[in-house]
């Protein structure tokens, strides 16, 4: 059975939500350029799973194929993971995801 994971962030009271890719963008050139090279493996990887028929991208999530597929998951860039940990930090946002069985 397929398994729907929602990404939700929640912002801090009064803070100013600034989308991922928007703070990249902040960052100087060099950082932009690492990340872009991080991403571009990121997004293969992701790529991966979804030729394996594991894994569809959604708007706001993705929709694996069951829950073994979902527990493997896909691997993770090390350097896209520290950017992203570090927009995590520094906008404060909570990403959480939520995962529920569909039909």
């Amino acid at each position: 059975m397929p398994i729907l994971s929602k990404f939700v962030y929640t912002w801090p009271p009064g803070a100013t939500p600034i989308q991922f890719h928007n703070w990249i963008a902040t960052l100087t050139q060099t950082e932009q350029d690492e990340f872009s090279l991080a991403e571009k493996r990121q997004k293969q990887f992701r790529q991966e799973v979804i030729d394996q028929g594991n894994l569809q991208v959604i708007n706001d999530g993705y929709v694996w194929k069951d829950q073994a597929a979902l527990a493997v998951n896909k691997p993770q860039d090390p350097t896209w993971a520290i950017y992203w940990g570090r927009w995590i930090n520094e906008t404060g946002v909570q990403f959480t995801i939520e995962s529920v069985k569909t039909e």
